[in-house]
């Protein structure tokens, strides 16, 4: 009877020991489990998303990879009591999107649509990507992604990579790409120089003219100096080099004997001549590096006969007025003679006798000599 009894107290054993088995198993195999990618993580915090559910976990995980999580949820399945975790591969499915990368006080997919990524990536800035992962609340948080190239067409809204040449700086920055003017909108207090080639990458814009923005001084690339050539074969872009003489002057600038273009970037007198060293612009020379070499005094006195831009030293012999303000003057040197070309609104007043110099351009009135003669200044009393 005491083995029987024993025999019992065994079998009772076994089947509470056996029964504790079954539901330790049961309640492991009832145990909870999530997959989402992480879009937020600070100490002992994190939250991961499948794109239509998110779980609030206490641990620290890395933004962008995606975890399978077991344990139990609470407060209506918003958070998890977490006994194990591990990297996986995502279960559910991706968003993909394809734009251009743009880190500028944040970082952003530009599609042109500006979207805002949860993390930064690592892509150049303005290259091509395309992005697979999760829209979350108002960004989008990547899983993975391919770097593509750089774009070289000009699309309002996206960027683009553009090379040129500095036109002109200063309240508007313009730059030449070999067919076009391009408006620079530089970050303040960044200035560039004219005359030098330039690597820029920008968004782009089509307001009158095309525009780039320029989000910061690293998106622009100093290449060097534009083109150098002689300045009756320059273009617009290249530089023009050779040695010209001022034939007037105005507001707009000096006009010179080698360019139908004015120049603007120095001061001198008609009759000077200069060292040019200047940028062809599309209306417009300006000085990169331009001296006076020869004043106007130095040029010989030719009233006996010239071309072009001439010094006439001469005794005015006499002074005619007409009603409507034009004048003539004789001036006469030895045996040779010229007549000066007196435009009203040169306002001079000549008296017969004194001697004078005067700067201009021989031609002829009624034909015979004379010489045209563009501003008041360009007349002064004695050799000068």
């Amino acid at each position: 009877m005491v083995r029987l009894h024993r025999f019992r107290v065994v079998l009772v054993v076994l089947v509470i020991t056996s029964f504790l088995g079954l539901y330790c198993i049961s309640s492991v195999s009832q145990e909870d489990s999530f997959t989402g990618l992480c879009v937020y993580s600070s100490a002992g915090f994190s939250i991961l998303t499948n794109g239509s559910i998110s779980v609030v976990i206490s641990k620290t995980l890395e933004l962008g990879e995606v975890y399978r999580v077991y344990g139990r949820f609470y407060q209506n399945g918003e958070r998890m009591k977490v006994s194990k975790i591990e990297e996986t591969s995502p279960d559910f499915p991706l968003d993909e999107i394809e734009g251009y990368y743009w880190p500028s006080r944040g970082c952003y997919l530009l599609t042109p649509e500006r979207i805002r990524l949860g993390y930064c990536i690592n892509a150049p800035k303005g290259s091509k990507v395309l992005l697979r992962g999760i829209f979350h609340g108002s960004r989008f948080y990547p899983f993975n992604y391919t770097v593509g190239d750089f774009l070289k067409d000009f699309i309002d809204g996206l960027p683009v990579i553009v090379e040129g040449v500095i036109l002109q700086s200063g309240e508007k920055t313009i730059i030449w790409n070999g067919s076009t003017e391009i408006v620079l909108y530089l970050p303040y207090g960044f200035h560039l120089e004219p005359g030098k080639r330039i690597g820029v990458l920008g968004i782009a814009r089509r307001y009158s003219r095309p525009s780039l923005l320029i989000d910061s001084e690293g998106d622009v690339t100093v290449m060097g100096e534009a083109r150098v050539r002689g300045i009756g074969s320059a273009g617009i872009g290249e530089i023009g080099v050779g040695n010209c003489t001022v034939i007037s002057k105005s507001r707009s600038g000096l006009r010179l004997n080698c360019s139908n273009k004015v120049l603007k970037g120095i001061n001198a007198r008609v009759g000077d001549e200069i060292e040019l060293k200047a940028l062809v612009r599309r209306g417009s020379l300006l000085c990169v590096s331009c001296r006076t070499i020869k004043l106007r005094e130095e040029l010989p006195n030719s009233i006996c006969g010239g071309k072009g831009l001439v010094r006439v030293y001469g005794m005015v012999e006499w002074v005619k007025v007409y009603k409507n303000g034009f004048g003539l003057a004789n001036v006469s040197e030895g045996n040779c003679w010229v007549l000066l070309k007196l435009r009203k609104s040169l306002n001079l007043s000549l008296t017969v006798n004194e001697s004078i110099t005067a700067y201009g351009e021989f031609t002829t009135y009624r034909g015979v000599p004379a010489l045209e003669i563009r501003s008041g200044e360009d007349v002064c009393f004695g050799k000068c």
